[in-house]
C-alpha cells in the first residue's frame, strides 16, 4: 500500500501534468508575460506630442528596463529578458519570435521556403540610384500568412516582401508611400515618379526625404508640370472616394499572379497555370471578396481597384521598382501566369516580366489577360446592369447610392454631362494615384501613355476599366496601360485581387 501511495504521489509531482510540470508551466508563463509587460512600458513611455512612438525614446526606455532593440524600418527586434520581441512601432503591435528550425508549410511554393519576420534576408527595398536599402513599413501578417523568401540564385534590385497563404498562394508587399510626380505629368513622355515612404502617422521614414506631406488630392499643386507636394498615395488611405477604404493601413498585399482557379472556393495566386478568365466581371468581384486561400481570418480580399494599380505602377516605376525601365510583356498566348508552365523560367529568364527585374515581383501587369478592375463610371448603361449586377452587394449595386459610391472594394468614376470618352477623361481629370490621366495626354491613344502604352478612357457604351493590355502585343500593352470594357465575360479578361488590413 506505502509503495502505491508513493507511486500516486511521485505521478502527481512529475507527470506532464503534475504539479512541478505545472508549476515550472506557471513560472514560465509568469516570466514572458513580465517580459511582454516591460515592452507595453516601454512602448507607453515612448509616444511623442503627435501620437507617435519615437524610435530614440523607445531605444531608451528598453535599454532602462534592461534589455536591446535594433530597429528596421518600423519593426524593433527588442531581446529582454531572455525574450525576443518584434515591435510594430507605427501600431505598436507586439509578437514573440520563436526559435528553432522554421517550418516548411505543405504547400510552400516550389523555388521558394518559408522564413522568419526577422530574416534579413526576406525583404530589401532597395534604392537603385545607389544601391542602398531604405527604411519602409514591416509588412504585415495576418491569420496564418508565412513569410517566404526565394532560393534561387541570389538576383540583383530591389527584393519586395513575398508572403503565402494557406493554400500556397503567394502576395507581394508594397508599402504605403507618398509620391511626387516630378516629369512628365500628363504627358505620354517616359515621366519620373519620386517615392517617400511613410509611417502611418504619415512621417517619413527615412532622413533623405523632406517636403510637404498632403493627403488630400484637392490641395496638390504644380509648377510647370511638376508635383509641388508629396501626395499620400490614396490606396494606403481611409477615404473610399480617392480609392482607399480600409483605413491608414501600412501597405497592401497585391496578387503576385493573376487569379486562377475556377470559383471564389478555389480562387488562387500561383505561377505557371492558367488564368481565370471567361466570367462576368461581377462574378470576379464576388469571387475577389468571398475567396478565403484557405485563411480563416479575414483579410479583405478583394478585386483589384484602379488605385490599387496605380499604386503598384507608380512604386515599379520609381527608383524602388525598376527605375524607369520598362515592364516586358507576357507573351503566353495560353495566358499562363509568369508568361510559362515552368517555375524556373518564371523566375529566371522571365523575371524580366515583373516589377523588381527579380523573382521577388508582381508579374502579368504588362500583356498576358486583360484585367479587369473594380472601377467603372456611372453612367447606367446596360452593359453595368447585365454585368456588374443588380444585387445588393453586387459590383454594380441595386440603389442609386450604391451604384454611384465608391466603397472599399470599388470605385466609381464621374460621368460627363456629354458622356464620352474626351469628357469623361476630362471630367476626372482631379483624379490621383490611378495611373491614368497624370500619367497619359490623351483619352484615346494607341500610344497617350508613359512608355507609349495604349490609353482609352472609359464612354458611353463601355463604362468599365481594364488593365495591362493583352499578351499578344496589340494596342501596345503595359503598366499604364487603361481602356475601356463591357464588363462581359470572354477568354482574354481577367483579374487580380488584393489583400488589404
Amino acid at each position: 500500500m506505502l509503495l502505491i501511495l508513493a507511486g500516486v504521489t511521485i505521478a502527481a509531482l512529475s507527470g506532464q501534468n503534475g504539479i512541478l510540470s505545472n508549476a515550472t508551466k506557471s513560472k514560465e508563463e509568469t516570466s514572458y508575460r513580465n517580459a511582454e509587460e516591460k515592452i507595453k512600458l516601454a512602448i507607453n513611455g515612448s509616444y511623442d506630442t503627435t501620437g507617435t512612438i519615437n524610435e530614440g525614446s523607445y531605444q531608451t526606455e528598453i535599454t532602462h528596463l534592461g534589455g536591446s532593440s535594433t530597429i528596421d524600418g518600423t519593426t524593433a527586434t527588442t531581446e529582454i529578458d531572455g525574450y525576443t520581441f518584434l515591435v510594430d512601432l507605427s501600431t505598436g503591435e507586439i509578437e514573440q519570435v520563436q526559435t528553432g528550425p522554421v517550418e516548411q508549410p505543405e504547400n510552400t511554393p516550389e523555388y521558394w521556403e518559408a522564413t522568419r519576420k526577422t530574416d534579413s534576408e526576406w525583404y530589401s527595398y532597395i534604392d537603385l540610384t545607389n544601391n542602398t536599402p531604405v527604411k519602409t513599413n514591416s509588412p504585415k501578417l495576418k491569420g496564418n500568412m508565412t513569410p517566404i523568401k526565394y532560393t534561387g540564385q541570389v538576383q540583383e534590385g530591389s527584393k519586395w516582401a513575398n508572403a503565402m497563404t494557406t493554400d500556397g498562394s503567394m502576395w507581394v508587399w508594397v508599402p504605403r508611400y507618398a509620391y511626387k510626380i516630378t516629369e512628365g505629368y500628363h504627358s505620354s513622355i517616359v515621366g519620373t515618379i519620386e517615392v517617400a515612404f511613410l509611417d502611418t502617422s504619415n512621417n517619413f521614414l527615412n532622413t533623405t526625404d523632406t517636403g510637404i506631406i498632403e493627403t488630400n488630392p484637392n490641395n496638390i499643386t504644380y509648377t510647370n508640370g511638376v508635383q509641388n507636394q508629396w501626395l499620400v498615395h490614396p490606396a494606403f488611405t481611409a477615404k473610399a472616394e480617392n480609392g482607399g477604404g480600409f483605413g491608414e493601413i501600412s501597405g497592401i498585399w497585391v496578387a503576385k499572379f493573376e487569379a486562377s482557379g475556377t470559383n471564389a472556393t478555389n480562387l488562387a495566386v500561383k505561377p505557371g497555370v492558367s488564368s481565370l478568365r471567361e466570367k462576368i466581371i461581377n462574378e470576379f468581384y464576388h469571387y475577389g471578396k468571398e475567396a478565403t486561400y484557405g485563411e480563416t481570418e479575414k483579410l479583405n480580399s478583394h478585386m483589384m481597384k484602379n488605385s490599387e494599380w496605380g499604386a503598384v505602377a507608380y512604386l515599379t516605376h520609381s527608383k524602388y521598382g525598376r527605375n524607369k525601365e520598362e515592364i516586358t510583356v507576357n507573351t503566353s498566348g495560353d495566358y499562363y501566369t509568369g508568361g510559362t508552365v515552368d517555375k524556373n523560367t518564371i523566375y529566371t529568364t522571365n523575371a524580366n516580366q515583373c516589377t523588381t527585374k527579380n523573382a521577388t515581383g508582381i508579374y502579368d501587369l504588362s500583356g498576358g489577360a486583360y484585367e479587369y478592375t473594380a472601377s467603372y463610371i456611372n453612367n447606367t448603361h446596360s452593359n453595368l446592369i447585365s454585368n456588374g449586377g443588380t444585387a445588393e452587394g453586387d459590383l454594380y449595386g441595386v440603389t442609386e447610392e450604391e451604384r454611384g459610391k465608391s466603397t472599399a472594394y470599388k470605385t466609381v468614376y464621374k460621368v460627363a454631362s456629354l458622356d464620352n470618352s474626351e469628357n469623361n477623361y476630362n471630367e476626372n481629370r482631379g483624379v490621383k494615384g490611378d495611373a491614368i490621366f497624370e500619367t497619359s495626354n490623351s483619352f484615346n491613344s494607341s500610344s497617350g501613355s508613359w512608355n507609349g502604352d495604349f490609353s482609352c478612357f472609359p464612354d458611353t457604351n463601355y463604362p468599365i476599366f481594364i488593365r495591362g493590355g493583352s499578351y499578344n502585343g496589340g494596342s501596345n500593352p503595359g503598366i499604364f496601360y487603361f481602356n475601356y470594357d463591357s464588363g462581359g465575360g470572354n477568354s482574354y479578361r481577367s483579374f487580380r485581387t488584393v489583400l488589404a488590413f
